[in-house]
């Protein structure tokens, strides 16, 4: 994975708003994931068009972050969304 790396939210998990912050249903229907502030934001930008550095170009537009910060995190989510199946690389 790199910046260049497009990813798409996973359409077999459906999501519901709750405030400010998602929940969204795994693929395999059995765990929810909740997502507040960044992450949400993340997921929003997530669209299968947009590659990571377009998602962190967006994050540092948002947040008073520092760049490698950022990326490191942004990096350790994509990451974890993938392993459960939220997200599909294109």
């Amino acid at each position: 994975m790199d910046l260049k790396t497009v990813f798409s939210q996973n359409k077999k998990c459906p999501v519901r708003e709750i405030g400010e912050g998602l929940v969204i249903l795994a693929p395999s229907g059995d765990t929810t994931h909740s997502l507040e502030d960044i992450g949400a934001f993340i997921w929003n930008q997530i669209d299968g068009q947009k590659d990571l550095q377009g998602v962190l170009d967006a994050i540092l537009d948002a947040y008073d972050v520092e760049n490698d910060t950022a990326k490191d995190d942004l990096f350790q989510f994509v990451s974890q969304m993938q392993t459960t199946g939220l997200i599909l690389e294109m």
